[in-house]
């Protein structure tokens, strides 16, 4: 730029010409650029927390559901033949005892009942092992009751001496093996409730930590572009205000 002195002669202003127009027209591309990076790596932010929540909820309710459709039904089936064998027991020595032929009437119900908790059980069996251990006690039962069942044909047909001394003998054992794979079926459904357990905690807990981590990072990253554009927006509009005022 070029300008003239007061005699008339000419001087050079030490500003190259055309820079005073040139310089913001570079500035502002480059200033948007920043601001549309930076706010696009907040929203990315923002988005991978929510995916990151998103995740976490997921995992859960997977865990959650693999212990309410499958690991929880199987081991409250294994429990309720448990309990009916243990009931066809009670009515086994009450009827030795008594004669009382409605303890046979309750046997009977009850095996009714083992029988169902048992193919419940098998459906409901998740792995290899669980459904072994239920074949093994649903065999084991069987042969049990049919023990029982000949015993009370024994007491029925007037040997009860007989029919007793079966109950101590090898009816016991047969009962003592069946036990024995019922408890191998209720242990099989516990590890695999406590396994389902300890992965949804470890899982939400994991999750939790990264969605944390991943908030915190977005809390950090707001605030450093909030204060860059404060500082490189906001603060000198503000003063070109004060300045415009003050003239």
């Amino acid at each position: 730029m070029v300008l003239r002195s007061a005699s008339g002669g000419e001087m050079k202003s030490g500003i190259p010409d055309g820079s005073a127009a040139i310089t913001p027209r570079r500035l502002r591309p480059r200033l948007a650029v920043r601001v549309v990076l930076a706010l696009g790596g907040l929203l990315t932010l923002l988005l991978v927390a929510i995916t990151v929540a998103l995740v976490v909820v997921v995992i859960v309710r997977r865990d959650e559901s693999s212990l309410s459709d499958r690991d929880v039904p199987y081991a409250g089936a294994v429990a309720a033949a448990a309990l009916n064998a243990k009931g066809i027991a009670t009515d086994q020595r009450g009827f030795l005892l008594t004669g009382d032929r409605s303890f046979i009437a309750e046997a009977q119900q009850r095996t009714s009942e083992a029988r169902i908790a048992f193919a419940t059980a098998q459906q409901q069996a998740s792995t290899d092992a669980q459904r072994e251990a239920v074949r093994r006690a649903s065999r084991g039962f069987e042969s049990w009751v049919q023990a029982v069942d000949d015993e009370f044909a024994t007491y029925n047909a007037g040997n009860h001496s007989a029919a007793v001394a079966a109950s101590l003998g090898p009816e016991r054992t047969i009962r003592k093996t069946y036990e024995q794979a019922l408890a191998t079926a209720q242990a099989a459904g516990q590890r695999s409730i406590r396994a389902a357990s300890d992965s949804a905690d470890a899982a939400s807990s994991r999750s939790l930590i990264v969605l944390v981590i991943t908030l915190v990072a977005a809390v950090a990253c707001g605030t450093a572009v909030a204060y860059w554009l404060f500082h490189t927006i906001a603060f000198p509009l503000f003063r070109i205000a004060t300045l415009l005022s003050s003239a």
